[in-house]
C-alpha cells in the first residue's frame, strides 16, 4: 500500500512538470509607443518611421544619419535633422511631387527612437558637462536647463550665455542670450513671459566676467 502511495505521488508531480513545461509562456502587452509631438525637432540618430497615405509600398524606417539624412523610397536622400515633425513631412510631400511620383501625398512621420537627447552646459556654471533630457521631453527652458546643473557661478557673466546649434542645412549658427534679464529684469521679478527654448543637441557656454 505504502509503495502504491509513492507511485501514484511520483505520477502527480511528474504530471505537473509536464503540465508546467507545455503551457505557453505568459505574454505581456508592449510599452505603448508615445504620441509623437509635431513641434520635436529631429536630430541626428534618431529612428523615425515615414508612412503615405494609401501607398505602403512607400513607408519606411530609417535612421537619420551623422550627415541628418535619410533615404527614403523613390525619391532618395532628404536632410531632415534640425528640423520640426512638420517640417519634415511638408518636406517629404514636396519631394515626391516635386519628383511627380505622386500628385498629393500625405505624409506622416512618427518617431521610433529617440537619439541619446543630451545637451552640454560648459563654462561659468556649478555643474559644467552634459545634461540629459527628462523622458519624453522636447524642449527646456534655457533657465531651467542651467537651473539643474546647479546654476551660474558668482563669476559667470549671465547676460552674454552663448547657445550654438546645429541647422536643417548643417551648419551651426551661435546665439547669445541675455539670461540675467530674463531670471531677474528691473523690478527684479522673473520674467515669465520671455522663453529662449533649448533642445537636444544644444551647446551652451556661459562664459566668466573679467574684473
Amino acid at each position: 500500500m505504502r509503495f502504491n502511495k509513492l507511485f501514484v505521488l511520483g505520477l502527480a508531480l511528474s504530471g505537473a512538470l509536464l503540465l508546467a513545461q507545455t503551457e505557453p509562456p505568459v505574454e505581456t502587452a508592449p510599452a505603448p509607443t508615445p504620441a509623437t509631438d509635431p513641434a520635436y525637432r529631429l536630430n541626428l540618430g534618431d529612428r523615425i518611421g515615414v508612412s503615405i497615405f494609401g501607398e505602403a509600398d512607400l513607408n519606411a524606417q530609417q535612421m537619420i544619419d551623422r550627415n541628418g539624412l535619410v533615404r527614403l523610397p523613390l525619391i532618395g536622400e532628404l536632410s531632415v535633422a534640425g528640423r520640426t515633425v512638420r517640417e519634415a513631412e511638408a518636406l517629404v510631400e514636396a519631394a515626391y511631387q516635386k519628383q511627380e511620383i505622386l500628385k498629393a501625398p500625405q505624409a506622416t512621420l512618427t518617431m521610433i527612437a529617440y537619439a541619446p537627447r543630451e545637451v552640454t552646459l560648459l563654462g561659468a556654471v556649478r555643474n559644467p558637462g552634459t545634461f540629459q533630457f527628462p523622458p519624453n521631453t522636447v524642449s527646456l527652458d534655457i533657465r531651467d536647463v542651467i537651473a539643474r546643473q546647479g546654476g551660474f557661478t558668482p563669476v559667470a557673466k549671465g547676460d552674454s550665455v552663448a547657445v550654438t546649434r546645429r541647422q536643417p542645412n548643417g551648419k551651426e549658427d551661435t546665439t547669445v542670450i541675455d539670461v540675467d534679464r530674463m531670471m531677474f529684469g528691473r523690478t527684479h521679478k522673473r520674467e515669465n513671459d520671455e522663453v529662449f527654448l533649448i533642445y537636444p543637441g544644444d551647446r551652451i557656454y556661459v562664459p566668466e566676467r573679467l574684473f
